[in-house]
């Protein structure tokens, strides 16, 4: 695929995180997510029950059980996320294989001796890395902008209006 004529570039974002451990650092690093697809087909969309109507079909969509199963489904997006997101980390009780233990990656920190204060900003660095938000669009214009003003200014085309063309009449009487 092309956008504008050149291809789309295939770099993953990455973003750091440092945490002070004495003299040491703990540095985790993040990964953004590109494709959702493997979680969706271990994990799909619960369907809300309903019933069938002369109006057709009627999800109830507040039906305990299928409420809980939507929250079941988004903790398990989270904890897959983490776990697909920090690959340098060697997990002892989460299994990227087993659903069930997805959940496990906080008690697992916590476990390792990280406060609960660096456990939301390691959470914080899988959702920053795995979203956009108005800073990093707006960097992004910023950057295309200032490239478009450097290639103008890198050009040795022509700037400048003509004064008149090989018939004598000037450029700015033309329509």
């Amino acid at each position: 695929m092309k956008i504008g004529g050149k291809s789309v570039p295939k770099s993953v974002h990455t973003d750091v995180l440092v945490l002070p451990r004495g003299e040491e650092a703990i540095v985790i690093k993040a990964e953004a997510i590109l494709d959702y697809e493997t979680f969706d087909k271990v994990c799909p969309v619960p369907e809300p029950p309903g019933k069938l109507t002369k109006d057709g079909w009627i999800p109830d969509k507040n039906d305990p059980t299928y409420k809980s199963q939507v929250e079941k489904r988004g903790r398990q997006h989270v904890g897959w996320m983490v776990l697909h997101s920090l690959k340098e980390v060697e997990w002892e009780h989460v299994n990227e294989d087993n659903p069930k233990t997805w959940g496990k990656w906080e008690d697992e920190l916590k476990e390792a001796g990280f406060s609960s204060v660096e456990r939301n900003l390691i959470l914080g660095l899988v959702l920053e890395v795995n979203s956009l938000n108005e800073q990093k669009l707006k960097d992004a214009r910023e950057s295309f902008i200032h490239g478009q003003e450097r290639l103008r200014a890198e050009s040795d085309g022509q700037t400048s209006e003509q004064k008149s063309t090989p018939s004598g009449k000037p450029a700015s009487e033309q329509a």
